[in-house]
């Protein structure tokens, strides 16, 4: 097991977000979280990266409870995540975009940069190396130099990815990498993460498009009005009554 999330707790004034919520991930695997709109997915995301913390609760990654700790720590100790909401530098390049995620793995000092010492080329060349390979990876290398507003809406999506990767994470958190893609681009993208997750990479996935969760989940956990209703494989998940309540309502007896 990779990380241990332990009854974390999330309220904005008397709404409470996250209630409670216990989960674990395994190393290796691709982790569904799902739930109807407004369920608490992304507030759940933000916790875990310490964009806004947990009010209470565990977070352990590899041992280690990283609950409260800055954000740029917790990218630092392997997490790496995408927004809902596209969050690139836009009037960067593609290439430029996806050297911003390589921070916390650069060890060259402002004084380096200033004089251009041997280790500060010698480290501009490997991370031009490592980011434009991701871009390969991603399909994008021909869009290397392009700005990112200037790059279609799939494009930008991938590119993201292609930031997040950057950091080298252990785990990979994917807030509805799929929205606003076409079917083509959205197969690109499922092969795209299993390839990922052959590779070793641990993914936690928020995603609304049913089909593309349940060809690639090894587990999926459920959340409604914050609280965890049901955890299981595909296949326990599409035959839960309480899962098909959430998302189509109760149903009546005829």
């Amino acid at each position: 097991m990779i990380m241990k999330i332990k009854n974390v707790t999330k309220a904005f004034g008397g709404l409470v977000a996250v209630n409670s919520v216990d989960m674990e991930i395994e190393e290796g695997t691709i982790h569904a979280v799902i739930g109807p709109n407004g369920a608490g997915k992304t507030t759940f995301f933000n916790g875990i990266t310490g964009i806004n913390p947990m009010d209470s609760g565990e977070i352990i990654l590899e041992e280690e409870d990283i609950q409260n700790l800055p954000t740029h720590i917790i990218a630092k100790k392997g997490i790496s995540r995408t927004f809902q909401n596209i969050r690139l530098f836009p009037y960067m390049t593609a290439l430029e975009n996806v050297k911003v995620g390589t921070h916390t793995l650069t060890k060259s000092f402002i004084w380096d940069a200033v004089f251009r010492t041997p280790r500060f080329k010698r480290e501009e060349k490997d991370t031009e190396d490592f980011c434009l390979n991701l871009l390969e990876a991603t399909g994008l290398i021909k869009e290397k130099d392009f700005r990112a507003k200037n790059l279609p809406y799939g494009a930008q999506r991938k590119l993201e990815i292609a930031r997040a990767l950057a950091s080298k994470p252990k785990i990979l958190l994917l807030d509805e990498p799929a929205a606003g893609m076409n079917d083509t681009e959205t197969a690109d993208l499922v092969k795209y993460i299993r390839e990922l997750k052959e590779n070793g990479l641990t993914i936690i996935l928020i995603e609304h498009d049913m089909k593309l969760i349940m060809s690639i989940a090894d587990i999926i956990s459920v959340i409604d009005h914050g609280v965890k209703i049901a955890e299981g494989t595909t296949t326990e998940i599409q035959n839960n009554e309480k899962v098909i309540e959430a998302y189509l309502g109760k149903r009546r007896a005829v």
